[in-house]
């Protein structure tokens, strides 16, 4: 009865080297689509938010000079909007930051840039508001050097208060940035030694399967 063993153990080999290779590159898949399909894409939108602010900050500036209630009204009603973009992309960020947090490719460090910036946004907006509201109570001021003592208080907060927000938020985001294109490099890394492990075992098993056969063979029997 010839031996059964050399084709299961070769059957055995295919099987386990099929599973593992579907597996890594399920891995993979999973993790590049998380990352680039939907983390990075998310970071390159928020990277948009730099110039969203850029856009605030100069809305803010011409409502400041506006000469005339009309202007300052038209200019001022564009904020809601910038500002709903900016949170918008935060949101878009904040959500996808999830995502891959539950794929564990995140650690703490990036949740907690992604705090800062959100903290430092809030701070700036909020200055903001303030150099608004100043503005619109200059245009109900009753005397015209209540109203220029308004204007110059606008100008003053948002050139000492509402400007060193700005650059805080700024370099926040430039931070959190930086530790994004870090961590895309990391997954890129983890899944190059996967599928260079995956391949490594195809190989192996493919001199074993062989070694089996070339060496399998045994004696041909004696007549």
């Amino acid at each position: 009865m010839r031996s059964i063993w050399r084709p299961l153990m070769a059957s055995l080999l295919i099987a386990a080297t099929g599973f593992f290779e579907a597996q890594a590159l399920d891995r993979v898949d999973q993790d590049l689509r998380i990352m680039y399909a939907e983390y990075t894409v998310a970071a390159t939108d928020l990277g948009h938010v730099f110039g969203e602010l850029i856009r605030y900050r100069s809305t803010i500036i011409r409502a400041i000079e506006a000469e005339k209630r009309p202007d300052f009204d038209r200019i001022s009603s564009s904020l809601p909007g910038k500002q709903a973009r900016i949170e918008r992309a935060i949101m878009r960020y904040e959500a996808a930051t999830e995502r891959a947090a539950r794929g564990k490719m995140l650690d703490s460090h990036v949740a907690a840039q992604l705090h800062e910036v959100k903290e430092k946004l809030e701070e700036y907006i909020s200055a903001s508001h303030r150099t608004i509201s100043l503005m619109e109570r200059q245009w109900l001021a009753k005397t015209p050097a209540e109203a220029s003592a308004l204007r110059e208080q606008a100008e003053v907060f948002a050139a000492k208060h509402a400007g060193p927000k700005l650059i805080a938020v700024t370099l926040a985001l430039d931070r959190l940035l930086e530790s994004v294109g870090e961590v895309a490099g990391n997954v890129r890394e983890q899944a190059d030694v996967l599928l260079r492990g995956a391949t490594a075992l195809v190989i192996l098993i493919s001199l074993l399967l062989a070694a089996l056969v070339l060496f399998g063979q045994g004696a041909p029997p004696v007549t």
